[in-house]
């Protein structure tokens, strides 16, 4: 009797683990329990809370400057693995015993792992949009019109829900080779520093580290963010702003006229000696200037030719032109210029005064376009190519990290922990 009750038992057993996809959903109502009864819908929260501090950063910079769609594009990559990371990290080591236990008795880990990304996906939807919603109600300058669909939110949206995913399932992962869940939570400050750190974005590397931001979630999420936001096409205002900063700042000092003549043998004054500094001046011209144009003798028509009675030599009707050489020789050439080489000037100005000599409308134009075209990268230009490859690279990371996962629960059995 005991041997037939024993054999329905494991005929129970059988029935109940076989199939992968009843598995999915069994697993996938004991999340929705863990979300209900451990706590985990406290993710949902954190997330607007980090939406509104972020949002207080970004919303007066995002879309509108360089370096202010660079920072958004981080701060939200940054949002985005945090909440991912978080979501996670204890999912699979807080019951390895009990994985362990049913793994033996028949569970399918491909259907675990598979009820774990089904959950994990909805959950990081959720965040993200809830994390949208925030930083649109604080006011962060998001346009209406997208570039890859007809809603820039949702575009991004598509970014944020990619960058999260993929950092939850390496959490996942980090879950599945914990023994406990506090050696995953001493383990992920590592993982995320080095995930921002090394994200290329704001922080500059040196050369030996850049090619570890190609193995970071960030990097991609970095460079899709801010070809979204259209990086390039915005104008950099970072040293504009330094600048008009130092209006009040003073400048000059004491040179004397020997360091003055001494500069113009420069090879950077050398470079503009062709340039004209006078253009040449007919005689009616010059005799206009000097307020007795009716006393100057008339020239001939421009159609005299050479050889008549009323012509003049060619070289009389225009004076030459006067060059920055010509200038530049001269001083140099100037004996009275020479005894006095020891003497001091004191040039005493303001910032200020140097943008109102040149033109403080001008100088911010000059400014801001050169230092834009300077600031230009190919990775952040808005492109479907550029935006659809990092979207692409960012569903590698969730497809190889879930692999990973898969694999080492895989392995459970072979833990003797």
């Amino acid at each position: 009797m005991s041997e037939e009750k024993n054999a329905g038992v494991k005929r129970v057993r059988r029935i109940l683990h076989t199939g992968r996809a009843g598995q999915v959903l069994i697993y996938l109502g004991k999340q929705l329990r863990f979300f209900i009864n451990e706590n985990d819908w406290k993710v949902l929260p954190m997330a607007a809370i980090i939406a509104g501090l972020v949002s207080m950063v970004i919303r007066k910079r995002y879309f509108v400057t360089m370096e202010g769609s660079l920072i958004g594009a981080f701060a939200l990559t940054c949002v985005a693995i945090w909440n991912g990371c978080f979501n996670s990290i204890q999912a699979v080591c807080r019951e390895r015993a009990i994985i362990k236990r049913e793994h033996r008795s028949g569970m399918h880990i491909t259907a675990y792992v598979a009820a774990h990304m089904i959950y994990q996906l909805l959950l990081c939807a959720a965040q993200t949009g809830l994390t949208l919603f925030v930083i649109r109600q604080l006011g962060v300058p998001i346009p209406k019109e997208g570039f890859i669909t007809n809603w820039m939110l949702v575009d991004i949206g598509i970014t944020m829900l990619l960058i999260s995913y993929a950092a939850d399932m390496m959490s996942l992962f980090l879950s599945s080779i914990s023994r406990t869940t506090t050696g995953a939570m001493t383990l992920m400050p590592f993982i995320l520093i080095f995930q921002l750190i090394f994200s290329g974005g704001i922080i500059p590397l040196p050369a030996w580290s850049q090619s570890l931001s190609n193995f970071t979630i960030s990097n991609y999420g970095i460079r899709a963010l801010a070809a979204q936001s259209d990086y390039n096409n915005q104008p950099m205002t970072a040293v504009w702003t330094t600048i008009s900063g130092m209006k009040d700042s003073e400048v000059g000092g004491t040179v004397s006229l020997g360091q003055i003549l001494d500069g113009l043998d420069s090879p950077a004054l050398e470079k503009y000696r062709d340039t004209e500094v006078i253009r040449s001046f007919t005689a009616e011209e010059i005799s206009e200037m000097l307020g007795f144009a009716e006393e100057a003798p008339a020239l001939p028509p421009e159609d005299t030719q050479p050889g008549e009675d009323a012509a003049l030599p060619e070289d009389t009707q225009r004076t030459p032109p006067v060059t920055v050489g010509m200038i530049a020789d001269f001083l140099r050439s100037s004996e009275v210029l020479q005894q006095e080489r020891d003497k001091t000037i004191t040039l005493k100005m303001t910032v200020g005064d140097v943008l109102d000599l040149l033109g403080e409308e001008n100088v911010k134009n000059y400014v801001q376009t050169k230092t834009a075209e300077a600031a230009y990268k190919d990775i952040y230009k808005q492109s479907e190519k550029n935006i659809y490859g990092n979207w692409v690279v960012l569903g590698l990371f969730i497809v190889l990290f879930a692999l990973m996962s898969t694999i080492a629960l895989e392995l459970i059995d072979k833990d003797k922990r």
